[in-house]
């Protein structure tokens, strides 16, 4: 006789019904409602400034052209990409002690290399080397550009640092470097010819990111390096000191630094898309 099992349908336990996660119930609607005003909030802070030139776009596009501008966007520019450059070269040698080498007090180290700088407060910053390096000390660079650059650099770098730091240990994990040291690679050999080129994304990325930053640096900048027209007045300066004076120069400064903004964030996330 036939296993009447095999003819019977099996019984089936009662489900519960799953509420549509989609269902707008209370809590739903509240955590769309926080989120759309903090979206709200973030958007009309971005575009608010395009608002306010309203109908004086005249006067803007003048002052885009004025020399204290020009000056400052040279000094803002130039001086981001220095800052990028000697982020990266020092950030390379740097992450690969930290990826290869273990030692007491590590962890504290990076965190006062990568985390501390993103929180400490940059006026304070300025303040510091105003103290070392101003005129009080053996050794004074205040108020030149070359303290435009290290102001920036200390606040700027620990973005490029992260980046690479990661990179260079996803790779350090992958077993790439250790294949490449059984076949004999050397110290060298092994930075230029497996981490470099794995890391060249993340590089991209911790620079545009390091240039971001710079870009829009300004307490430690303006304490330390003052603003000197086309010296070391940068344009979170220009904003700042003409805001109530001369609001077409604050206007075109932040329109210009605005765009410079969005066009690094979008090459970043260019950047970080290839990588995946």
């Amino acid at each position: 006789m036939a296993d009447k099992s095999l003819n019977e349908p099996a019984e089936t336990k009662p489900r519960h019904e799953v509420p549509a996660r989609g269902s707008l119930d209370k809590f739903n609607l509240g955590l769309r409602l926080m989120a759309g005003a903090f979206i709200l909030f973030m958007l009309v802070s971005l575009f608010y400034l395009y608002v306010a030139v309203g109908n004086s776009w005249s006067l803007v596009a003048n002052a885009l052209f004025d020399s204290r501008i020009l000056g400052a966007l040279w000094i803002s520019v130039s001086s981001a990409f220095i800052v990028g450059a000697l982020a990266i070269a020092v950030a390379i040698p740097t992450s690969y002690i930290l990826t290869y080498n273990e030692f007491r007090g590590k962890q504290l180290l990076e965190t006062l290399l990568i985390e501390f700088p993103q929180t400490f407060p940059p006026a304070t910053v300025g303040l510091v080397y105003l103290l070392m390096l101003g005129p009080s000390s053996p050794i004074n660079i205040a108020y030149t550009y070359p303290a435009v650059i290290i102001a920036k650099l200390y606040v700027s770098a620990p973005f490029a640092l992260s980046f690479i730091l990661r990179r260079f240990r996803e790779i350090h994990k992958s077993g790439l470097d250790v294949i490449a040291e059984s076949l004999g690679g050397e110290t060298q050999q092994i930075l230029l010819w497996v981490l470099l080129p794995l890391s060249s994304i993340d590089i991209l990325g911790g620079f545009s990111l390091t240039w971001a930053r710079a870009m829009g640096e300004v307490a430690a900048t303006l304490i330390f390096a003052g603003a000197i027209s086309w010296k070391t007045e940068i344009f979170p300066a220009v904003v700042y000191l003409t805001a109530q004076s001369a609001p077409e120069v604050a206007l075109a400064a932040s329109l210009i630094a605005a765009m410079l903004s969005i066009v690094a964030l979008m090459f970043f996330k260019w950047v970080a898309g290839r990588r995946r």
